[in-house]
């Protein structure tokens, strides 16, 4: 389940949250949204790049679905809606208290731009370039940095998350071991 709590200011899921049901849910899909409508914190925003089996997301979340699931136009709407966030548009439109509430609703007032394709694609480059494969399978510990900079110089925010996760369970894996009083072997 993403919760709107745990996506992070960059579209990213911070934390994981799982929960255990045996109806049929409406799950998400590849170029949806999610957009955290509620509260002190709404807009934060994440879309969907790859398949995910069985993820929801609850009330408090705003699903935007779209039937093409187009991964470009997902992104694209996800960054613009990061945009006016930035901007203080969210909270402007927002009414209610505690935060108030962007509910879709009120969505008529927000006015999406409609730029060429190529302009599209080089923005949403910046959150995901599908180009930029995290391989460390040839790497040492003499050429890893080259490698990761390299890598982080074409990859974007998406792929710079995946690789973090990768690198924070190697760390994890190695300090475990240090603990433990086992071998440490850096293996990428």
């Amino acid at each position: 389940m993403i919760l709107p709590k745990h996506i992070s200011i960059y579209g990213t899921v911070k934390e994981a949250a799982y929960i255990g049901n045996s109806n049929k849910l409406k799950t998400l899909e590849v170029g949806d949204i999610i957009f955290g409508a509620e509260g002190n914190e709404k807009g934060r925003s994440i879309a969907i790049i790859e398949k995910l089996d069985m993820t929801i997301t609850n009330i408090h979340g705003i699903t935007l679905n779209q039937n093409s699931h187009d991964t470009n136009k997902g992104i694209f709407i996800k960054l613009f809606l990061d945009y006016l966030r930035k901007q203080g548009m969210i909270d402007a439109y927002a009414v209610g208290g505690n935060g108030g509430s962007l509910a879709i609703k009120y969505w008529d007032i927000l006015k999406f731009p409609n730029f060429p394709k190529n302009i599209e694609q080089k923005i949403t480059c910046l959150y995901h370039n599908a180009s930029s494969i995290y391989d460390t399978s040839d790497c040492t510990t003499t050429n890893f940095l080259l490698y990761d900079n390299a890598f982080n110089q074409s990859a974007g925010i998406y792929e710079i998350h995946k690789s973090l996760q990768h690198l924070q369970t190697l760390l994890d894996s190695a300090i475990k071991n240090i603990a433990d009083d086992i071998e440490v072997e850096i293996i990428f």
